[in-house]
């Protein structure tokens, strides 16, 4: 039963992801909470976003990527995630639970509210939003609708966002990933589990990425704002409430 629920989990997820370039983690994590403990389901989560991040790179995202943009993001977010992955070593399952669900909730309400703020498109800025990004990937397995909301208040244009989104989830699930089997955090039965449901990770990112070339931007970005902030308020009831 935990599988079936997990193969519908992984395929809303890897649809949102390949329309939107960003989402699979933010939907799977918080979702995945409801079956299984959070290191396993964020360890998951990583495991199958690197696999979903190589696909969407082969399909030739990269092209529009900012490479001032992606030193910053990427370099800020070696030290966050460390920082992250620490973070989550020393929580108990309860408090892990708790703040996987405020931070879905909070980054995709960001998201959400369309904040343009140019002042953002600053060096330091970008150093920072990569900070926290990536501790939120080191800890969470997730950061982009935190990245999603820097990009759209710099306005940079969606090509420009799936790209980058693309170049720092590559950067970060992957040391998060040797972070967290250095430190001891990574539950190695999580690689059969993603073999299992990589499959479906395939087909949905194939028929996200479809939709993403036929949908207005404005839709999507809205869409799956909400759709996360939907997702994010049903994982925080059941942990508050339920558990």
């Amino acid at each position: 039963m935990e599988y079936a629920v997990a193969v519908v989990i992984v395929a809303a997820a890897a649809l949102v992801r390949g329309a939107a370039g960003f989402g699979f983690a933010t939907v799977a994590a918080p979702a995945l909470a409801f079956i299984w403990p959070p290191v396993f389901g964020t360890s998951l989560v990583l495991v199958l976003d690197m696999a979903a991040t190589a696909m969407i790179m082969r399909s030739g995202a990269l092209a529009h990527v900012r490479r001032d943009d992606a030193l910053r993001l990427c370099g800020a977010a070696f030290f966050g995630v460390i920082a992250g992955v620490l973070l989550l070593k020393n929580l108990p399952e309860h408090g892990a639970r708790l703040g996987l669900d405020i931070t879905v909730l909070l980054s995709a309400a960001a998201a959400l509210l369309k904040i343009r703020f140019r002042a953002l498109d600053h060096p330091f800025a970008a150093m920072a939003a990569g900070f926290l990004v990536g501790a939120m990937i080191g800890a969470f397995a997730i950061g982009g609708s935190l990245l999603l909301a820097w990009l759209m208040a710099v306005d940079r244009s969606p090509k420009e966002m799936r790209a980058l989104m693309t170049v720092v989830f590559a950067f970060a699930d992957t040391l998060a990933l040797i972070t967290r089997i250095a430190l001891g955090v990574f539950p190695f039965e999580t690689l059969k589990t993603s073999l299992v449901l990589a499959p479906v990770m395939i087909l949905g990112i194939m028929g996200g990425s479809l939709v993403f070339h036929r949908m207005p931007a404005e839709i999507w970005r809205r869409g799956v704002a909400v759709l996360l902030i939907v997702v994010a308020a049903a994982s925080l009831a059941n942990t508050i409430f339920l558990t």
